[in-house]
Formats: structure tokens, C-alpha cells, sequence
């Protein structure tokens, strides 16, 4: 009986002692994963945890309606163009759209600080140049500027069509304009037949104007 009872007292000892061990043995690699990671994110120093930002999360439908760059509604294609009488941005004279005009209108809404209003004058040059002024009539308005800057550019840029100034907004608001650049083509009746959000591309303003001016 003495004999059996130390056996057993054996058995269970060497288990507690594989249990212990074994619990050892697995602390040692939990430890050696944890010291592995540490030391390959020491050595990797491009590795980032990216947080989403609370702009990243909101959806682009919550955008505010005054961001848009035109009032709906308003100077749309196929309706009459606003008339208009504002002081030139070079102050011997003064720039007016009526509800008729003796030739088509080019019309464009630009400010001197805007980046794509100052890439397309050259292009606003090079139509002026191509077209006469009993075949084409241009106006630019500048608006949300300063009359020194605004002049300041535009005579950099050579720029040699009529240019007034909307010192107060009126005409741009008209016009439903609420962003530049937009430009809008006007047929001799004054209706609106094209027009355009930003800055369009070289071929498709060209092709417009010949259109209009042609009369296709």
C-alpha cells in the first residue's frame, strides 16, 4: 500500500512538473513574439497605423450647397442672358450686355487670385485675335477682386477685349455665378447657348465660337 501510494504521489508530481514546464514554454515563445514584433517595428520605420479622419468619413452627399459653383436655375442654356452695365475695369468707359447685341458674346467670369482663370487668357487672347469685333464680341468680368490686381493681370496678359468690373457682385449673381472660372456663349438675340463650369478645353471653346460665329 506504502509502495502504491508514493507511486501515485509520483504520477501526479510529474505532472504538475510537465504541466509547469510546459506552461514555461509558452510564455517563452508568447515573450519571443512580443520582443519580434518590437524589434521589426524599430527597424521599419515607414510602417504607419492609419487613423481615418472625420473628413475621410463624411460622405460626399453632406456637401454644402454654397460650395457649388452655380445657382440651379439660373443663366441656364436656351434662356435669355441677363442684361448688364458695369464700370470697365479700366475706368475710361463702361461694359454693357444688352438683350440683343450686334455680334455673338463670349462672356467670361474671372479674378485675378484664380488659378484657371489665368491659364485660359491665353487662349481668351488668341480667340480675340482670330475673330474680328463685328464677328465676335468678349467680355470678361471680374469679380470677387480688386480692381489694382485684377487691372494688373489682365494688362500683364495683354489682355485687349472689354473687361468690367463687378465690384459688388451684382452681375455674377445674375448669373447664377458663384464659383470662376465659367464662361457663356450668347447668340445676337441674347439667348444662351453654351456655357460653361470651369475651365473648358482649348478644342472645345474653339470649336463653340466657330460655331457660333458661323452660325452651324
Amino acid at each position: 500500500m506504502r509502495w502504491a501510494r508514493e507511486r501515485s504521489c509520483g504520477s501526479d508530481a510529474g505532472r504538475i512538473s510537465s504541466r509547469v514546464l510546459l506552461g514555461v514554454a509558452l510564455l517563452g515563445l508568447i515573450l519571443w513574439g512580443v520582443v519580434a514584433a518590437v524589434v521589426a517595428g524599430s527597424e521599419s520605420p515607414n510602417t504607419q497605423i492609419v487613423i481615418p479622419t472625420t473628413a475621410s468619413r463624411v460622405p460626399p452627399s453632406s456637401t454644402s450647397v454654397d460650395l457649388q459653383p452655380s445657382v440651379p436655375g439660373v443663366a441656364v442654356v436656351g434662356s435669355k442672358a441677363p442684361p448688364f452695365f458695369v464700370p470697365n475695369l479700366r475706368p475710361e468707359s463702361r461694359v454693357a450686355i444688352g438683350s440683343s447685341n450686334a455680334a455673338p458674346t463670349l462672356l467670361n467670369f474671372w479674378a485675378s487670385w484664380c488659378i484657371p482663370c489665368r491659364e485660359e487668357f491665353p487662349e481668351l487672347k488668341s480667340i480675340r485675335k482670330q475673330y474680328s469685333l463685328a464677328e465676335l464680341s468678349m467680355v470678361g468680368i471680374t469679380f470677387k477682386d480688386t480692381r489694382r490686381e485684377a487691372l494688373q493681370f489682365a494688362d500683364s496678359e495683354g489682355a485687349n477685349w472689354q473687361l468690367g468690373f463687378d465690384s459688388k457682385g451684382t452681375v455674377a449673381k445674375d448669373y447664377g455665378v458663384r464659383a470662376a472660372p465659367q464662361t457663356f456663349l450668347i447668340d445676337k438675340s441674347g439667348v444662351i447657348i453654351r456655357r460653361w463650369y470651369g475651365r473648358p478645353s482649348s478644342d472645345e471653346l474653339r470649336l463653340a465660337v466657330e460655331g457660333l460665329v458661323r452660325g452651324t
